[in-house]
């Protein structure tokens, strides 16, 4: 069964690197450029794992987060990788956030984490 990541962040460049570190997982990925589009691909589709960035527009990581607490808290797997403040870091956590990533990010490890949520 394949499993399903969802990349989520407004710079392109650093979606298709994601994309391209965890397709070498065999990971099936979609990406989405900003949270509004992210909450659409959510409320259509089950994802295995969510890498998040927080500061995008329009709609943030953060309310990419709230939409995920509306629906089953243990159900969604989000590694958030961001470069913003530690305060913006404490404040995504919750029961989706299994990991938090600063940019810039050492790839082992955000393939590590994206691995321990597809477990």
């Amino acid at each position: 069964m394949s499993r399903s990541v969802l990349i989520v962040d407004d710079d392109t460049a650093i979606r298709r690197l994601v994309a391209l570190l965890l397709r070498k997982q065999s990971f099936d990925i979609e990406e989405a450029s900003n949270g509004l589009e992210a909450i659409d691909r959510i409320r259509a589709r089950h994802y295995d794992a969510i890498v998040l960035d927080l500061m995008m527009g329009p709609g943030s990581g953060f309310e990419v987060l709230d939409e995920l607490r509306g629906l089953r808290p243990d159900d969604r797997c989000v590694v958030v990788l961001s470069a913003s403040s530690e305060r913006h870091l404490r404040e995504a956590d919750g029961p989706n956030v299994s990991a938090t990533i600063r940019k810039p990010f050492d790839v082992t490890e955000l393939v590590r984490e994206v691995c321990a949520c597809c477990h």
